[in-house]
């Protein structure tokens, strides 16, 4: 009965168990460890639900898979059940061979302890982050989503551009001065604005 059971849970993600619950089989996602640089794989656990739940799709199970009317494979099943609570109750801990173990804590609560895939199936991906500066790719700014050469654009400090009129201001008045330097010196005693009276 234990392989039966443990085959059914496996294949349909749920197994009920009459008089002491709910076994199902949950998935935790792998997780990105950016600090350590890897990945970890993955996880497929069992969690333990003290409802009961419908035993037909067992039942119909464990009779095709023995070959047993459903009546008599109903009655196993029970008697299965009752000698696990049996041992619980009297050793504290019942074990369903590749599924895990069951137990009682103090107020008479059942709990589930699953077994523990071995380390060498589940290990850690090491990883190395690859940037590709030249890449376009979407990303999420707020609410709103753009690319990263927009905000890299954007981001970027502007540079200023220097207003320089000062230069030109500085070449103009010095043209300036020449100019008036050379037209004084080539009236030569002359007023500049009208004639000379000579004394």
């Amino acid at each position: 009965m234990h392989n039966q059971i443990a085959s059914y849970l496996f294949q349909h993600k749920t197994c009920p168990l009459p008089g002491l619950g709910t076994l199902f089989v949950k998935h935790a996602p792998a997780e990105s460890d950016f600090t350590n640089k890897s990945i970890t794989p993955p996880q497929t656990y069992i969690e333990f639900s003290s409802t009961s739940s419908d035993t037909a799709g067992l039942l119909h199970y464990l009779a095709a898979s023995s070959g047993s009317q459903t009546g008599a494979v109903s009655s196993a099943l029970d008697d299965f059940c009752r000698k696990l609570k049996k041992e619980m109750t009297e050793q504290q801990v019942a074990t369903l061979k590749n599924v895990g173990s069951f137990f009682v804590d103090a107020t008479g609560n059942i709990h589930f302890k699953p077994e523990v895939l071995p380390v060498v199936f589940a290990q850690a991906v090491m990883v190395e982050r690859v940037i590709h500066p030249d890449a376009e790719h979407a990303i999420l700014v707020g609410d709103k989503e753009t690319t990263n050469t927009y905000m890299s654009e954007l981001l970027s400090p502007k540079l200023q551009t220097s207003d320089r009129w000062w230069i030109w201001a500085i070449v103009l008045g010095a043209v300036a001065l020449i100019a008036l330097l050379i037209y004084f010196t080539e009236l030569k005693g002359t007023l500049p604005f009208g004639n000379a009276i000579k004394i």
